[in-house]
């Protein structure tokens, strides 16, 4: 038998074990919560990456297609013999009213030697200047850089198509405005979420959600100057064929962005979502796994705070306040508790001689400080070896089980000597004497003796001591 379990009031094995295992489970919980909670967060990093790029790709094929119509436009209006017979007056007769109906703002017809006529209400010949003119005519199609219409007060880009005449020469090229604004329009329908924005090869806004940025060619370079990070990704952007995107950082936003390259000009379209419209769900699923988290804690502590309040007060009710040792009712608790042991055991009654006589000379208090001098032999002495407690008044018992004289022999040793150490102190206010008698029941005899017969015996031989003790001293 452990001694601890005896002499004191607290956890038991299979409770410490049953402890231990519940920390262990939560700190498993808590590192596989983490586990899952880095991996969820990964994965959806990637899946937003892919998520902005598929967007991407998306409007650009959505711009590309209506690109393609409105060269569809321009390439059969350039087939026509009205146009590739290159009549000035015949031209303007039949695309006269034309270019609302087919989607362009306006329209006009350049010719090898570039000069422009203008069909309905073109105001933007200052911004047709000889670059312009110049790829008009050299390539078969060609997409212009935006520039600003201040009559219309709108952003304007240019499609152009070669005119080939019936020997299938290049005489000129059809070139049909186009509003950006209207098409930023068209395309922002296309998802609810997310900013959409287009730049040139030199970085200048096509069309962003700020028009502004567009009509005074603002830089997107110099715009995010002050973040090297945005500025190194949209430098790759630009120099990148490929369809790509990143989760970047700017001040305190998180941004995923994807960037995709436009078909027959340099433009590159850029699709942009907050880090919190891609990672809602995922700082949901952390909220509430942090949430578990704590409240099994809270549990936790709330569990093991009663439990070890219920510990605490039972200790409390248990426990001797004097002496620290078990106090009457423990000791009787005690008692029972080792009837019932199938093994040999011992009972031992203590008394302090001449406690009395302490008392009526030196006052209570000292017979207190007597009682609890005793009380720290006798627990480093029979209490090292088995259960000892204070039963009342200066009486004290020991119950000691398996090899009980080995024991005996040894905690009666130390008991003395821990008297003695204490009688030999020049500062001891007085001298400490017990008698104690014993009572054993050997587990191979068949003449059971009861726990109350042995206290009973015990008790007897202890004042049978005692008063040979006091004759001897008279």
């Amino acid at each position: 038998m452990k001694i601890a379990k005896i002499n004191h009031i607290g956890f038991t094995p299979k409770e410490k074990l049953m402890w231990l295992a519940t920390v262990a489970t939560l700190l498993v919980v808590f590192a596989v919560s983490l586990y899952f909670s880095y991996s969820t967060y990964t994965a959806t990093v990637v899946r937003g990456e892919t998520f902005v790029s598929e967007r991407a790709n998306a409007m650009k094929q959505r711009i590309t297609s209506d690109f393609d119509s409105k060269f569809a436009v321009l390439d059969y209006i350039s087939s026509l013999p009205e146009i590739y017979g290159m009549n000035k007056e015949t031209q303007l007769r039949y695309l006269t009213g034309k270019p609302e109906s087919v989607g362009f703002e306006y329209m006009f017809i350049v010719n090898n030697e570039r000069d422009i006529l203008f069909i309905d209400n073109g105001t933007g010949y200052d911004h047709y200047n000889e670059d312009f003119l110049k790829y008009s005519i050299t390539n078969y199609r060609y997409i212009s850089d935006p520039y600003y219409d201040e009559k219309n007060n709108d952003s304007i880009t240019t499609l152009c198509v070669s005119i080939y005449d019936e020997n299938n020469q290049k005489v000129g090229a059809l070139c049909g405005a186009l509003s950006l604004s209207v098409l930023y329009s068209e395309i922002k329908n296309m998802f609810e979420s997310g900013v959409i924005a287009a730049i040139s090869q030199d970085g200048e806004y096509v069309f962003y959600e700020n028009m502004d940025s567009v009509i005074t060619h603002d830089n997107a370079l110099d715009t995010f100057s002050d973040s090297p990070e945005v500025v190194n990704f949209i430098s790759r952007g630009l120099h990148s064929p490929k369809t790509f995107s990143e989760h970047i950082q700017y001040h305190d936003e998180v941004y995923y962005v994807g960037i995709s390259d436009m078909n027959y000009c340099h433009w590159k379209i850029f699709y942009i979502m907050t880090d919190d419209l891609i990672m809602r769900g995922v700082w949901n699923i952390l909220v509430v796994q942090s949430v578990s988290i704590i409240m099994m804690i809270i549990a936790f502590i709330l569990i093991f705070n009663h439990q070890y309040t219920a510990i605490k007060t039972k200790a409390m009710a248990y426990t001797d306040n004097l002496t620290g040792l078990g106090n009457a009712q423990k000791c009787h608790e005690m008692l029972n508790y080792f009837n019932e042991l199938n093994d040999s055991i011992m009972l031992i009654c203590f008394d302090l001689d001449k406690f009395k006589e302490i008392n009526d000379t030196l006052g209570h208090q000292m017979g207190d400080e007597a009682l609890a001098t005793f009380s720290k032999c006798l627990k480093c002495s029979f209490g090292t070896e088995g259960f000892v407690g204070r039963i009342g008044g200066d009486e004290f018992i020991s119950l000691l089980s398996g090899d009980i004289n080995k024991k005996y022999e040894k905690a009666i040793k130390a008991l003395d000597e821990s008297v003695e150490s204490w009688n030999s102190s020049e500062e001891a206010p007085f001298k400490l004497s017990v008698s104690h008698g014993i009572s054993m029941r050997d587990a191979a005899n068949n003449n059971y003796k009861s726990i109350n017969a042995m206290y009973y015996e015990a008790d007897l031989h202890m004042y049978k001591n005692k008063k040979i003790h006091h004759d001897s001293l008279r």
